[in-house]
């Protein structure tokens, strides 16, 4: 087979790097193994606007404490609400 050039090289469909199942999970081999979460803490990034950052910040500084420990107080309040258990550390 010769090896495409131009256009048709930039449109042709490629294997995957990673085998992927059917319905979209990957395969799990020795090759594709997670990076990421694995550890015992998991960093999470969420998105603000700058004022809702802003208002996030002051309450944090009112209250005398983290933005981490806000978000961590929500969230375990939509569990609670769920009825589902609190986060771990978190106490209302």
């Amino acid at each position: 087979m010769s090896k495409q050039t131009g256009l048709a090289a930039f449109t042709a469909k490629k294997q995957p790097a990673t085998p992927v199942h059917e319905s979209g999970t990957v395969i799990p081999t020795s090759n594709n193994e997670r990076k990421r979460g694995k550890g015992s803490i998991v960093a999470l990034t969420i998105r603000l606007s700058r004022g809702d950052w802003e208002r996030v910040h002051q309450l944090a500084l009112a209250e005398g404490t983290s933005i981490q420990q806000l978000a961590m107080k929500g969230i375990s309040k939509v569990f609670k609400e769920k009825g589902l258990p609190d986060l771990d550390g978190i106490t209302s």
